[in-house]
């Protein structure tokens, strides 16, 4: 199989079979395709940016050890997505957050409240991805793009070559469509997780 990295699908079953295969390159594609998506989710859990990085990394070398194991994509998405979130609480527990996890344990105060939010945060997160692998296709690719890649609305352009306003309408659209698949919470953060300070 050949496959032309800047431009793969990443539904196509060859991939996948490549990746199971132990081949090098279906790794890299897959690498580039759910590593930034992982920081972005860990570091919405942890406050260190490296930290968060790291544990994507680890979920990646795990799959890839455990890589005849997966039989879809979305099954492969989830283990990582898994491995992320067990990742980051791990380290929430063992290191400067020790002390507010235990406490929490055991009964906490109004300030520990902060962790157990971050915990529930991480779950919701995954909850609204779901979510959006549901919506029309070139309004789900704007969302994943922003929101798990990072990239701003004239990057999404030119890669979908399509205008920065069709971006945002498709944006605002499928923030619409999530208000009608969320519960009222689930959608307040959303906003709250997603569009930091832009919702006031």
């Amino acid at each position: 199989m050949n496959i032309k990295v800047d431009k793969v699908d990443i539904k196509n079953p060859a991939l996948l079979h490549e990746f199971n295969d132990g081949g090098d390159l279906a790794f890299n594609v897959l690498f580039r395709h759910f590593y930034p998506m992982l920081c972005l989710f860990a570091g919405r859990i942890l406050a260190d940016e490296q930290a968060a990085k790291d544990i994507a990394q680890e979920a990646m070398l795990k799959a890839w050890q455990m890589r005849q194991n997966f039989t879809t994509i979305p099954k492969l998405k989830s283990f990582l997505f898994t491995c992320v979130k067990n990742g980051c609480l791990m380290d929430f527990r063992k290191q400067k957050y020790q002390e507010k996890y235990q406490s929490l344990m055991q009964g906490a105060d109004l300030d520990d409240q902060n962790a157990l939010k971050e915990i529930i945060q991480s779950e919701v997160v995954t909850r609204i991805f779901s979510q959006v692998n549901t919506l029309p296709e070139q309004c789900r690719k704007v969302i994943l793009m922003t929101f798990e890649e990072g990239k701003k609305p004239s990057q999404i352009a030119e890669e979908m070559d399509i205008s920065v306003s069709t971006v945002n309408s498709q944006k605002m659209r499928g923030i619409t469509l999530l208000r009608g698949k969320l519960s009222s919470e689930d959608f307040l953060l959303v906003i709250a997780l997603l569009f930091p300070g832009h919702w006031h």
